[in-house]
């Protein structure tokens, strides 16, 4: 599930970091503004495509088709060097999507939705029986995410990894979530400054199956509801019986221009081996 062109390199996605070389180039006029309407997964302006570069090297490009309701149709990933390419399809059913299929991949992601949420993201394999199902529980007073269960699944029955909880300030931003495996260890991300507000689609963040390293933060139902981005954030590891470690943070910067996404730079840092520090660069075409 996890070769797809790296699927779309959405571990570049999933916020590594970056270092801007260049100006991002000139601006088109504004797309249309399409209305939030979670059962359709749209929101945010609609992007033509987006470069990415993994610092000092690898360069990638994701170029996005809308359907004219402003839902997602199709991204295709292309590695410039090689033009190597995948491409992820988008699926709908009166109006609302239902799966999303990734070129010359044997998986699938299957959404399920209940009074207009995301209730249950399977990402499932296409021959055998076997998978992963991320069941979503929401706030009542405002519909954000306050629980997810991610259960792998096969021909026995479902086995639960983690259960990841969340808590929000007066803003209703994430400042601490949790997730926590059934033998009580504990992976903590604690998030400590935030960007200007800006409208972005989901999908510009999130991997579709939820095949992604931070799948707590990065997933439509909590992207949805967010109207801005972290800047500064930082994962924490717990075992049971032992003392709180700090294994990596982020440092991402935007830049936004009239609440529209132009350019971004993330890099993450690993206090214990620096070696490992990384910077992605994303620039935004609409």
């Amino acid at each position: 599930m996890k070769t797809r062109l790296n699927l779309i390199l959405l571990a570049a996605i999933s916020l590594a970091g970056c270092a801007k070389k260049n100006d991002p180039p000139p601006q088109e006029p504004d797309s249309p503004k399409p209305v939030p309407v979670l059962t359709k997964v749209v929101k945010g302006h609609l992007l033509k495509s987006c470069d990415i570069a993994l610092v000092p090297s690898a360069n990638y490009r994701i170029e996005y088709t809308w359907n004219t309701d402003s839902s997602l149709k199709r991204y295709t990933s292309i590695n410039p060097a090689t033009q190597q390419s995948a491409n992820v399809d988008f699926h709908y059913e009166n109006g609302m999507l239902t799966r999303i299929t990734t070129q010359n991949s044997l998986s699938e992601g299957v959404y399920v939705f209940k009074n207009g949420k995301v209730d249950r993201i399977t990402s499932r394999h296409l021959i055998n029986p076997t998978g992963r199902n991320y069941y979503f529980t929401y706030n009542a007073a405002d519909n954000t995410p306050a629980r997810i269960r991610y259960y792998n699944f096969n021909e026995a029955g479902e086995h639960l990894v983690t259960e990841v909880n969340y808590t929000y300030d007066a803003q209703k931003r994430p400042v601490e979530i949790t997730s926590t495996q059934p033998n009580g260890n504990k992976r903590i991300i604690r998030f400590q400054e935030w960007s200007a507000p800006f409208l972005f689609s989901p999908w510009i963040f999130s991997e579709p199956e939820m095949d992604l390293e931070n799948y707590e933060l990065y997933n439509v139902p909590l992207l949805f509801v967010l109207d801005r981005m972290p800047t500064r954030f930082s994962e924490h590891q717990q075992t049971v019986g032992a003392a709180e470690t700090m294994t990596r943070r982020w440092e991402i910067s935007y830049t936004i221009q009239q609440e529209k996404l132009n350019f971004r730079r993330a890099k993450v840092f690993y206090p214990a081996h620096p070696q490992l520090d990384q910077t992605v660069e994303h620039t935004f075409h609409y």
